[in-house]
């Protein structure tokens, strides 16, 4: 399912495929502001409009990480201010779990 997770976020976001992007922690005010000021043009946001890593602060965990992020050793289930000093330049994203299953139900109808 981790690698799931990741293929949704870069399927939302194509600029930020190859690049290291960590998906977990809460919903933040950053991200509702970027949803706000874009709406559904998501693939049209800058990548350096996105928070990093090294900009969290907090008790959240790592749900899932792109193969670029894994290359520093972040995972699943890890901290996120452990992966913060692993990987800072790491984009964030927060857990989306209603386009999960969304890509989910899309996919199983499809198979």
């Amino acid at each position: 399912m981790d690698a799931f997770y990741a293929s949704v976020e870069l399927l939302r976001y194509p600029q930020l495929k190859g690049l290291p992007v960590v998906i977990g922690g809460g919903r933040r005010s950053e991200d509702d502001a970027l949803v706000a000021r874009y709406g559904d043009r998501l693939d049209e946001i800058p990548v350096a409009e996105f928070p990093l890593l090294k900009d969290y602060v907090g008790r959240g965990v790592i749900t899932t990480a792109t193969y670029a992020a894994r290359q520093f050793g972040v995972g699943s289930a890890m901290g996120m201010m452990k992966a913060a000093r692993l990987c800072p330049q790491a984009i964030m994203l927060p857990v989306d779990f209603a386009q999960y299953r969304k890509f989910s139900r899309q996919f199983k109808d499809i198979i």
